[in-house]
């Protein structure tokens, strides 16, 4: 058996468990847990300024980034309206809309599969050059799309749940 084939019967049905857990664990009722959701902000816009900078020189890919954030951005507001927030005796929780944090996880996947497979294809040995990694605008929005959804979108649950509670502020 090619050793290749190995690799991806081996690579790609762990990475799909790997995604499935991630989403799974993103659906549903949530813990408000500031410190995670401050790292995934902070994350996604250190990652997004990076790709932002790179862009700079290069149209195409600028058009890429801001054809990813401007969306995202625009989604994240919508599935703020959409979330239910809540406070009981256990504490705060926020149940998020599935549909988009999976929808748009299931694009950038899609992209980072499909630049995979160019890659790959496009490293036979017939002497073919692969693309150079960093120069797709389509990967570019694909990643700016989720970035922009989920600084908008953890920025939002902090700035929710980041005003003290209405009885604690009283009973203070």
């Amino acid at each position: 058996m090619n050793q290749s084939v190995i690799i991806w019967a081996v690579v790609v049905p762990l990475l799909l468990w790997r995604v499935y857990t991630r989403l799974q664990r993103s659906v549903g009722r949530q813990a408000f847990r500031p410190s995670g959701l401050g790292i995934a902000f902070s994350i996604f816009l250190i990652v997004s300024l990076l790709f932002g900078a790179r862009s700079i020189n290069h149209p195409p890919l600028m058009l890429g980034w801001l054809a990813g954030f401007v969306p995202g951005a625009i989604l994240g507001f919508w599935a703020l309206h959409l979330t239910r927030f809540e406070t009981t005796a256990e504490g705060r929780f926020y149940t998020p809309n599935a549909h988009i944090g999976v929808a748009l996880s299931l694009v950038f996947i899609g992209r980072i599969i499909y630049r995979i497979t160019v890659i790959y294809m496009h490293a036979a040995p017939d002497g073919r050059v692969p693309p150079p990694m960093g120069s797709s605008a389509l990967t570019f929005a694909a990643f700016e799309l989720l970035a922009g959804y989920y600084m908008v979108y953890n920025g939002g649950v902090l700035k929710k749940f980041g005003r003290p509670e209405p009885q604690a502020a009283a009973s203070r």
